[in-house]
């Protein structure tokens, strides 16, 4: 939250003092109240004069004098239209003055002002609102909103933290609240609201607003409206959020759904809400309760006597852990159907799930598998976050084939740019797959210079064993422990994760298989050149069958093996192993390349090597069809034996200008260092859950895992794995279960994943855990 100046320090005496002497107001005897601020210092004044009892408001203030002006605009400006009579009046000085400086007892400049006072009762006083009062408040706060339409001042396009546009400040702040429930309630509510408001902000009506018409800023008399006041968080924002910030507070009842309603019929009845505006309310009333107990919880903190700052504070977090159990659907279908609206539709022409199932059990083979017990049914994506028909927002932390994030602007348009010009194939010239390659060059460290532009990632290490074979003319392979190279009955041969799993047929003959080189569980610990001895093995073992080795192929942080880091020291060995036996050396990078790791473009350069052939895929073009093979020149002529390689699709222009796009994407928007610096934060924060069925959180960047096991045991535990990704299914974020025994939850979302996706992640998995103790 930004810096908040010390409140003003002045007493009652000074105060009534002032008054006299700039206002000519006499204090009668016991004529003075403190009246409490969140930043103010604010007086009740009774003064008497011939024409009998007077009450006047005044109020001190270090906020900028711009601001201070601000407000009185605004005063000024509503005493000509409708709302006159709901608030207050500026009193002018005895100079003529609406405002006067002054200095308070430490000598802090401040700013001195007087209103009328608005008597009656604060609404927040009141045992229970009736409806007839709460829909008077929705048709007083649209009226004013009505009236302040047409407002324009110099200081109203200003930033602050109680602007709900601005709410993301709270992401910073989130260290007083004590992880678990409560937290996971405030990362959920902006989560939800930086992933279905903010992008829809342009298409509001924004203009000034009111800012907190709060249950301490209302005043009732005789079961009616009398005023609104408080005018110190006036600011510029999409109008709803004016409604959305009185239901914040009009809904801490017993029965707030039927509160937020009627309040809501007035002020559709006087300003009449649009579907958008409808459908986002929801999220903003959850954003306005979280910024509200964040600033609360600061504000004890800052001034432990001021209660007024946090008042509310107990009903807030109330309210805001029952409309997260309601639910966006339920709130906002019972809110339109009391203003007589139809229930937002965002996503037309959705079906239902039960009939996509029934038609998929139809149409698509049963070994095409859907995640999560009650399958999904996604209908767009923006950024980290994927949205059902329902417009539902998930967080997408398992996705790591939409690289830069789902749909990202600059890649659309380069698709639809290139579409709309040409798409060919590799037999003409083209200037696209040219650039691309020296793009993608680039980022490699010699030799490697030739490129192959295919179709995926399984394409692209079927093309890198047919070069290692036609450079070695041999035909054995090997691999490690846990491996998956991809889709073709070639690439199942050579992946354990497949063969040694169901449906599998066991180890071909000409497959070799090394130990995984797992420095937690491995049979050589943090040994990493002792697993590499296994490739001299498989040489002799191959030798002796008058066969050689042509490749070793790994990837260089194992994926489907567990998000495993090799052993120290793995991958060197192994490659001056494998090179010793005439082996060529294919690193695929296929889902750990691109800057996943963090600490580099590549995850092989961490390990200080440099392999013959790289592979790639899923990342390479954010989820169009592409892949790529990158080779040494040497291995590129022994590939070039007289038979021509063409790939229909590879390589084409599209493919080739969305891919570029990727990498111009990683560069300019830093998406490297983003995924160092959240993946770090990520780690260190999942490692300290201290839950004891949680063995390793492991990884590099935001390619990570949590290993689970029963405590104890270290019996991988499967069903507490599959029972947390569920967990945070149904709370709106998307993990899913990786590893031989189906125990590691794997992390890998879109490199832009930021601070606060990273704090709901840790959030949902802190309650995960707890839910699914045993």
């Amino acid at each position: 939250m930004p810096a908040v100046p010390p409140r003003p320090q002045l007493d009652a005496s000074r105060i009534a003092a002032l008054a006299y002497q700039l206002w000519d107001l006499a204090a009668s005897e016991g004529g003075l109240q403190d009246l409490g601020s969140y930043d103010d210092c604010n007086y009740l004044i009774t003064s008497r004069s011939l024409a009998g009892e007077h009450q006047h408001v005044i109020k001190v203030s270090v906020e900028p004098r711009e601001i201070i002006e601000l407000q009185v605009a605004v005063l000024r400006h509503l005493a000509a239209r409708p709302s006159a009579d709901l608030v207050p009046r500026v009193i002018p000085s005895r100079s003529g003055d609406a405002l006067v400086s002054i200095t308070d007892a430490t000598g802090q400049p401040c700013i001195m002002r007087v209103l009328s006072f608005i008597p009656g009762q604060l609404w927040s006083a009141l045992p229970a609102p009736t409806p007839a009062l709460r829909r008077a408040l929705g048709l007083a706060l649209a009226q004013l909103d009505r009236d302040l339409e047409d407002f324009e001042h110099p200081a109203m396009y200003r930033s602050t933290p109680w602007n709900l546009t601005e709410a993301d400040w709270i992401a910073d702040e989130l260290g007083p609240i004590e992880a678990g429930p409560r937290r996971a309630l405030i990362v959920d509510a902006l989560a939800q609201f930086r992933a279905r408001v903010i992008p829809r902000v342009p298409d509001l009506s924004c203009q000034l607003i009111h800012g907190d018409a709060n249950d301490n800023n209302l005043v009732v008399a005789s079961d009616e409206l009398r005023g609104i006041f408080d005018f110190g968080d006036v600011c510029v924002a999409p109008t709803i959020c004016d409604l959305a910030i009185a239901l914040a507070y009009a809904g801490m009842v017993p029965d707030p759904i039927q509160a937020l309603a009627e309040v809501c019929v007035g002020y559709h009845e006087r300003r009449p809400l649009t579907p958008l505006e409808l459908d986002l309310l929801f999220d903003l009333i959850r954003a306005r309760l979280a910024v509200s107990v964040t600033s609360s919880t600061l504000a004890r903190a800052r001034e432990p006597d001021n209660e007024h700052s946090f008042s509310s504070e107990a009903q807030a977090w109330s309210l805001l852990g029952k409309l997260t159990e309601f639910g966006r659907r339920a709130v906002t279908k019972y809110l339109a159907s009391a203003c007589g609206l139809p229930a937002p539709v965002r996503v037309p022409g959705a079906r239902s799930r039960p009939r996509l199932l029934a038609q998929r059990r139809v149409r698509l083979g049963a070994s095409l598998s859907l995640a999560y017990d009650s399958p999904l049914y996604i209908r767009r994506g923006e950024g980290t976050w994927l949205f059902d028909e329902h417009d539902n927002a998930y967080l997408d932390c398992v996705n790591n084939i939409s690289h830069v994030g789902h749909c990202h602007p600059r890649v659309v348009a380069a698709a639809a740019q290139q579409l709309a010009t040409l798409n060919t194939n590799t037999r003409y010239l083209h200037e696209g797959i040219l650039n691309y390659a020296e793009s993608l060059c680039a980022t490699l460290p010699a030799p490697l210079s030739v490129v192959f532009l295919v179709c995926s990632g399984t394409e692209a290490n079927e093309l890198a064993l047919r070069i290692a074979r036609a450079h070695t003319g041999a035909n054995e392979v090997v691999v490690v422990g846990g491996a998956y190279h991809g889709n073709s009955s070639t690439l199942v041969d050579i992946s354990p994760y497949k063969f040694d799993g169901p449906g599998g047929r066991g180890r071909p003959a000409w497959v070799h298989v090394l130990d995984t080189p797992d420095p937690r569980r491995g049979r050589h610990a943090d040994d990493g050149p002792a697993y590499a001895q296994g490739i001299a093995v498989a040489d002799q073992h191959a030798r002796a069958r008058g066969e050689r080795l042509a490749a070793f192929i790994c990837e260089s942080v194992l994926g489907c093996a567990g998000q495993i880091v090799p052993a120290t020291g793995f991958l060197a060995a192994a490659y001056e192993q494998a090179r010793a036996a005439g082996a060529v050396c294919i690193a695929d990078e296929v889902q750990v390349g691109f800057g996943r790791v963090g600490d580099a473009m590549w995850a092989f350069q961490a390990e200080g090597v440099v392999p013959d052939i790289l592979t790639l895929g899923k990342p390479i073009a954010n989820g169009h069809p592409v892949g790529a093979v990158v080779t040494t020149p040497a291995l590129a002529a022994s590939f070039a034996s007289g038979m021509e390689y063409f790939n229909s699709f590879g390589g084409n222009p599209v493919s080739c200008a969305v891919a570029q796009a990727v990498l111009d994407v990683i560069r300019e928007e830093g998406l490297i260092d983003n995924a160092r610096e959240t993946g770090a934060w990520l780690q260190a924060e999942l490692e300290q859950l201290g839950d004891p069925g949680v063995a390793q959180v492991r990884g590099r960047g935001l390619f990570l895992g949590i290993e689970l096991v029963e405590p104890g045991a270290e019996r991988p535990d499967a069903a507490r794995a599959k029972a947390l990704v569920e967990h945070a299914h149904n709370r709106g974020v998307l993990l899913s279960v990786d590893g031989p025994a189906h125990n590691v939850v794997k992390i890998k979302p879109p490199m832009c994943f930021e601070l606060i996706e990273a704090q709901i992640l840790v959030a949902t998995v802190a309650a995960g855990l707890a839910a699914t103790r045993r």
